[in-house]
């Protein structure tokens, strides 16, 4: 168990570490270096039901809405149910209707630290990634970070375990 608030780390401390009891996690690391699914992007005049198609088969639970490769905003699946159960004549409703604005992407060179603060802040758990041009390249789920911070702990466990010279 490790007590780690990434809200509570002001921005211009600019810290790449995180002390978690056993050792060191950098988030310093480059967010676009993190491993995740590869992204879905949808068109915004898309509609509500050619998107939960497009999701089912792309077996993605969240797209990214861009338009000639800049991100507008994001969807879930359980965005796009919830509105056609609520009203089911709103399946030919384009996807930028419910779709969540995304006023700052995360940029390819910001860092897991920052990324992790900012999606908490924000209350965003699904944010698309850009170039240095604002074109899209991905995009990053709170759970990308979060599964490559417990791989970070993990690895820190084996090695505390066996000892740091345990051949790899």
């Amino acid at each position: 168990m490790f007590d780690f608030d990434v809200r509570g780390i002001a921005e211009e401390e600019r810290r790449t570490d995180a002390v978690l009891g056993l050792g060191m996690i950098h988030l310093g690391t480059r967010v676009s270096d993190v491993p995740r699914a590869p992204a879905l992007a949808l068109a915004p005049e898309l509609s509500l039901g050619a998107a939960i198609g497009a999701l089912r088969r792309a077996r993605r639970t969240v797209a990214v809405v861009a338009r000639e490769q800049r991100p507008l905003g994001v969807v879930t699946e359980r965005d796009l149910l919830a509105q056609t159960d609520l009203d089911p004549g709103s399946r030919g409703a384009p996807v930028a209707t419910i779709m969540t604005l995304v006023d700052e992407p995360l940029q390819a060179n910001d860092t897991v630290g920052s990324s992790l603060r900012r999606m908490c802040a924000a209350g965003q758990w699904h944010l698309p990634l850009v170039c240095a041009r604002g074109q899209l390249l991905g995009s990053v789920d709170i759970a990308d970070l979060t599964l490559w911070l417990r791989d970070r702990l993990t690895l820190m466990s084996v090695d505390a375990a066996l000892g740091a010279h345990w051949e790899q």
